[in-house]
């Protein structure tokens, strides 16, 4: 008896070890197939500077308006504008916009101020905007 016990306890032992070599658990083995992970391609930066069609601009009517573009060589990203030192006296329409973007700014007041325009490579650009409002009639 003791010998059959022997045999019944090596030969569980025997099978545990060898039955877990099988599937069934534990994580998959890896695919003989390659998956290529994509790596991102950098943007290349514009070919040259943020350019706009004006250097300045003046209005002399309180509503009065005029368009600016903003151009960029090889850029077609966002150009967008900051007008947050012209509150008081001209608005630009759109926000943003892609390049070559043209903005339309449109005077609130009389005043003077600069509005920055900017790219996403931190190029930056500026332009002179001037509003003097005349009112009255001459005799």
């Amino acid at each position: 008896m003791m010998l059959a016990m022997r045999t019944f306890v090596m030969l569980a032992i025997l099978a545990s070890a060898c039955g877990c070599g099988g599937g069934g658990g534990g994580s998959p083995s890896p695919s003989s197939f390659a998956v290529a992970t994509p790596t991102p391609t950098p943007t290349a930066p514009p070919a040259g500077p943020l350019a706009l069609s004006a250097g300045s601009v003046a209005l002399t009517l309180i509503g009065a308006s005029t368009t600016v573009t903003a151009s960029e060589p090889g850029y077609a990203g966002t150009v967008t504008p900051d007008a947050s030192a012209c509150g008081g006296v001209v608005s630009i329409a759109p926000a943003a916009a892609a390049a070559p973007a043209t903005f339309t700014l449109t005077a609130r007041g009389a005043g003077t101020c600069t509005l920055a325009f900017g790219d996403a490579f931190g190029q930056r650009t500026s332009l002179a905007v001037g509003v003097t409002v005349t009112q009255g009639s001459i005799k």
